[in-house]
C-alpha cells in the first residue's frame, strides 16, 4: 500500500506499507527540496495498514523536527518484555 504523500516543512513524506508474515510493516520516504530522498524503517509490527501508515508519517515529521530516537536504541512496544535497564543500553533488535 502506497499512501498519498504528505507535505511537511517543505519536504514530501510518503509511507510505504506492506503485509508480511501476518503483520503490517511500514517505511517512510522523506524527499527534501532538490530531490534528495531518504528511506527510514522498516517499522513493525502493526495490526492494520492505517496504523502503520500513520506511524511512518509521524516518524517522518519527528525526524524533520529533530525529535527522532537515535539509531541503535531499542524502542519498547506493547509486546516487549519489561527490561531492568535503561533503553540507552539496549541492543537494537534485528528485524
Amino acid at each position: 500500500m502506497d499512501a498519498i504523500p504528505v507535505e511537511y516543512r517543505g519536504c514530501e513524506l510518503s509511507a510505504v506499507v506492506v503485509r508480511a508474515a501476518g503483520e503490517f510493516v511500514a517505511t517512510v520516504l522523506i524527499e527534501r527540496p532538490g530531490g534528495l530522498r531518504r528511506a527510514v524503517g522498516p517499522f513493525r509490527p502493526f495490526a492494520t495498514a492505517k496504523a502503520a501508515e500513520q506511524f511512518a508519517i509521524q516518524y517522518g515529521k519527528d525526524e524533520l523536527d529533530g525529535r527522532h530516537v537515535p539509531r541503535g536504541m531499542n524502542v519498547a512496544t506493547h509486546d516487549d518484555p519489561p527490561i531492568r535497564r535503561s533503553a540507552a543500553f539496549a541492543r537494537e533488535r534485528p528485524f
